[in-house]
């Protein structure tokens, strides 16, 4: 029987363009991971005594350099199963919004970032859940349409 952990974030980070908004994807070099070459948004893992909040800002730091403008936990929950080792994960999901003056700053784990419009997402991101994480994102956090996004709203310090 599959075991289901949630120790692992995923953080989706958006600016706002003349053309709509676009959304960062990283590329995970190789030597790190099972997900090695593929391009994702910042994932990461929840350590010890640390809340999902403090993980998503900690690993948005560390694999982006970001201090978002603006900081959302999503009404979403990205969830998938792992083959190999028969584990089902479940992931909180945050979005923060960067200003288009930030200049990503890579970690290890990455070997390079792109931004990807609106319009691409279809065909640049590779998981159904990261696709439906950037349509609840684009629909309610981004224009703050959602009834709850004051109480969706996380302070940044």
């Amino acid at each position: 029987m599959p075991k289901v952990k949630s120790n692992r974030i995923a953080v989706y980070v958006y600016r706002k363009a003349p053309a709509g908004p676009e959304f960062l994807q990283l590329h995970r070099a190789k030597g790190h991971g099972e997900y090695a070459g593929i391009w994702g948004v910042v994932y990461g893992g929840i350590k010890s005594g640390e809340t999902a909040i403090e993980a998503a800002l900690r690993e948005l730091h560390e694999e982006t350099g970001l201090k978002p403008t603006a900081f959302h936990q999503v009404e979403f929950l990205e969830s998938f199963y792992h083959r190999g080792k028969d584990r089902i994960s479940v992931l909180p999901v945050f979005a923060a919004a960067a200003s288009r003056q930030f200049r990503v700053v890579l970690n290890a784990e990455h070997d390079a970032f792109r931004w990807v419009p609106l319009a691409a997402v279809a065909e640049s991101f590779v998981w159904r859940v990261q696709r439906e994480a950037v349509a609840i994102i684009n629909e309610d956090i981004i224009p703050a349409r959602s009834p709850s996004i004051d109480l969706l709203k996380i302070a940044v310090k």
